[in-house]
């Protein structure tokens, strides 16, 4: 099994909607994003897995809108909590669909971490 790991981040604000319907204040952060790619085969002429900048500017696409922004403000996080769990699924189901035809079924996205903090992070994990 091979494995490739592609770092993104951006600079942007999120207020969680907390239960009882509250919402905590608004906040920014400077968020970083781990994506992890795996397969077992590499590219039959390239010999990797995918290049990696095909899935950075993939990845710089789908953070671009949220950079400097409120999330809440953002879709889908204008009606989904913005939550770094969230945001760590809708990266991966996004990544997923933006590197299909260039993976030639070689590799998929099998896990997006999600960093608010340098000591706090979420990840998404699919079943690869």
């Amino acid at each position: 099994m091979y494995e490739i790991i592609v770092e993104g981040g951006f600079s942007g604000a999120h207020a969680l909607k907390l239960p009882g319907g509250r919402r905590e204040p608004l906040h920014g952060h400077n968020w970083r994003v781990q994506v992890v790619l795996r397969g077992r085969k590499l590219h039959p002429k390239a010999g990797y897995l995918v290049d990696f900048t095909h899935v950075q500017a993939v990845l710089n696409r789908l953070l671009a809108p949220f950079d400097h922004h409120n999330l809440n403000e953002t879709v889908p996080f204008d009606r989904l909590n913005p939550s770094a769990e969230n945001l760590a699924k809708f990266l991966s189901d996004h990544l997923q669909a933006g590197l299909k035809a260039t993976t030639l079924g070689q590799c998929a996205v099998a896990k997006v971490t999600v960093w608010e903090t340098d000591t706090t992070a979420a990840a998404y994990l699919t079943h690869v």
